[in-house]
């Protein structure tokens, strides 16, 4: 019964040190996290909306809605795929650039916090015991659909 309200303590403790940081950059929100998403992962292969909405497990209108807010920030640009026009490629700026820095540092701070005293052994059971929780619950959901 404790798990998911530990599970949402610890999300609302990392959700409110990223706003900190994030509101300096008048960034709020989910926000920052997947324009660090796009900023990492942009440069390794080209970045599409279906991709945040699986990796952020996000529903469509909100990944568009977080995209569109980038977009009005002049963050990201999304334009078409060279191979399938109908597919638009997200792009960060050079405005994006140039905070992915201060991004990256609260993210890995945090994470630093998050794992202090805690082992490289304990760290990958948490994390096997963590995909498996989500597994499960992508599971049980599957069955509503």
């Amino acid at each position: 019964m404790e798990t998911g309200k530990m599970i949402n303590r610890i999300s609302n403790r990392l959700r409110r040190r990223s706003r900190t940081v994030q509101e300096t950059l008048g960034i709020s929100g989910a926000k920052g996290t997947i324009l660090d998403y796009i900023l990492v992962e942009s440069v390794k292969h080209p970045v599409y909306q279906r991709e945040i909405e699986k990796e952020f497990d996000i529903r469509p209108p909100t990944a568009t809605e977080v995209l569109k807010h980038l977009e009005e920030a002049e963050l990201i640009v999304r334009v078409p795929d060279e191979n399938d026009g109908r597919l638009k490629k997200i792009v960060f700026t050079e405005k994006a650039k140039a905070i992915q820095e201060t991004l990256r540092a609260e993210i890995e701070e945090s994470e630093s916090i998050l794992l202090r005293g805690i082992s490289g052994e304990e760290q990958a059971l948490f994390m096997k015991l963590t995909a498996r929780m989500l597994a499960n619950l992508e599971e049980e959901e599957q069955k509503h659909e």
